[in-house]
């Protein structure tokens, strides 16, 4: 018995019919792998800003009250009322803007006295309103005033910059760090300018809920807290720090206290600072505004943890007499 080959004119249509397949797979799995992807997007996009497909009102309310539900104090009868009511009124809102409304409402409760919508052009007015820190010399004490800092990233590498040139100085004795005028913003570049004050390794620790996230310093290099800022190697300074607070040191202001907090060579001066030493995360909303949710507390090297409350001085000072007195401090500890 032989084997009987097609007829050659035969050979082409198996070819086709072969290719027709092919290429229906393949439009399968395009299908299914678009399907995939447009599901994660839908699923897991809003954590990242990304909306696909545009949410309605009630969807996009529903989402965003999820988000503060992971809000510090999200486990209270408080904000289980206050949930209630939110999801009201969304299920009755027309419009996202109605819906951040009742966003704004409600994420106090959640995240408490820290937490606020941010409006969509906010970064570019922190930007616009950049002020730079400033320094002086009295003999061989330098003291450096830090102020507020929202920014460009070319600003955040310059304020960062400015704070470690200036402790790069020769022949200090001593240094007065100022906060009494820093109401927060980007810690970053602040840790990362205090550098030649701080030892490397762990600075401070964010507890989100089980989580702990260690901010850390490297070599001048800030990571884990804001935005991660490096001024590169400097040398550290083995001198007396006093600190300056005030009622307006706010929350990275009070992140920046929080940093020396638990070091011997270092001693605090002035009035309690505002009490928003907890830990924010930012939620990109449709609308292009943002959560600016609160999670977590903070816990210094020494093994206190703060929050909601103001940060005690270790001397209660007028806020005119407060460099005096740092001063006299230091003199009597080089």
């Amino acid at each position: 018995m032989t084997d009987e080959k097609p007829p050659d004119e035969e050979l082409p249509k198996k070819r086709r019919r072969s290719a027709r397949a092919i290429g229906a797979g393949v439009i399968v799995a395009v299908l299914v792998i678009a399907g995939a992807i447009g599901w994660a997007l839908h699923v897991y996009g809003p954590s990242f800003g990304i909306w696909f497909p545009p949410p309605s009102a009630r969807d996009y309310g529903r989402t965003a009250l999820g988000f503060l539900d992971n809000g510090l104090y999200a486990d209270t009868p408080q904000w289980a009322a206050a949930r209630a009511d939110a999801t009201t009124r969304i299920n009755a809102a027309t419009t996202h803007d109605e819906v951040d409304a009742v966003l704004g409402d409600a994420i106090g409760v959640a995240g408490g006295k820290h937490s606020f919508l941010a409006d969509a052009d906010s970064d570019e007015q922190g930007a616009d309103s950049y002020e730079a820190p400033t320094w002086s010399m009295s003999g061989c004490v330098l003291t450096v005033a830090l102020p507020g800092y929202v920014g460009a990233p070319e600003q955040g590498n310059s304020y960062a910059n400015s704070i470690a040139d200036a402790l790069s100085q020769d022949d200090l004795c001593g240094v007065v760090v100022d906060l009494r005028d820093n109401d927060g913003g980007d810690m970053g570049p602040m840790i990362a300018g205090l550098s030649p004050l701080l030892p490397d390794g762990v600075v401070m620790t964010f507890s989100i809920g089980q989580r702990r996230t260690p901010v850390a310093l490297s070599d001048g290099r800030v990571s884990g807290g804001g935005t991660p800022t490096s001024v590169g190697h400097r040398s550290k300074l083995a001198v007396p720090v006093a600190v300056l607070t005030s009622e307006r040191t706010a929350s990275s202001g009070e992140q920046a206290l929080l940093a020396f907090r638990g070091m011997a060579n270092v001693r605090t001066f002035g009035q309690p600072t505002a009490g928003y030493a907890s830990v924010n995360t930012v939620i990109p909303l449709y609308t292009g505004r943002a959560l600016v949710l609160t999670v977590g507390t903070t816990t210094a090297r020494s093994g206190e943890e703060f929050g909601d409350d103001p940060i005690a001085p270790d001397e209660i000072r007028e806020a005119d007499e407060a460099p005096a007195a740092a001063q006299e401090w230091i003199a009597n500890n080089q």
